[in-house]
């Protein structure tokens, strides 16, 4: 059974400096254009860590190498799936990311076939959910994401020339 499907609309590592590495993305692989947001508030009620309420912070910048996604992740307060990333395994390839037509279907699939749910909450304010479901053997977090058309509209504005996000 698939939980997810489609494209994979986003690769996200969690990194210890943000600024040494959107500056190394840029210079070894030609992904510039970083859009950073210096603190986002993680936190209740709608977040949740390890199946407990969860409140932390980090900093995020998003980038496109062609049309795909990337996203970094540097860990600033709290207790969170970076921090835990950061500590046991360093800077690394922590999570890819889809945007499932029925973000509520993906989900409960998920919990049917007894994938632990790592990380969940919500931005109401932007129109985005998610929920990071452990990787199992492969490691590496999936992430699904639920995308309000305001908030695929800003991914939209970001998304270089000449291509498109998944769901376009």
């Amino acid at each position: 059974m698939s939980i997810a499907g489609g494209p994979i609309f986003q690769l996200g590592w969690v990194v210890p400096d943000i600024a040494s590495a959107t500056a190394e993305f840029a210079e070894r692989y030609g992904v510039d254009g970083w859009f950073t947001i210096p603190e986002v508030r993680f936190g209740p009620p709608t977040c949740r860590y390890r199946g407990c309420p969860a409140e932390y912070t980090s900093a995020v910048a998003l980038g496109y190498a062609g049309g795909q996604q990337l996203e970094l992740i540097e860990p600033r307060s709290g207790d969170s799936p970076y921090s835990d990333h950061l500590t046991r395994f360093g800077a690394g390839l922590h999570h890819i990311a889809y945007v499932p037509d029925d973000f509520d279907a993906a989900l409960a699939g998920a919990r049917a076939a007894g994938v632990e749910i790592v990380a969940e909450g919500g931005f109401e304010e932007f129109g985005m959910e998610f929920a990071y479901l452990d990787g199992g053997s492969i490691g590496t977090c999936v992430e699904l994401m639920r995308l309000s058309a305001r908030m695929k509209a800003v991914f939209d504005r970001l998304v270089p020339e000449g291509h498109a996000n998944p769901w376009t």
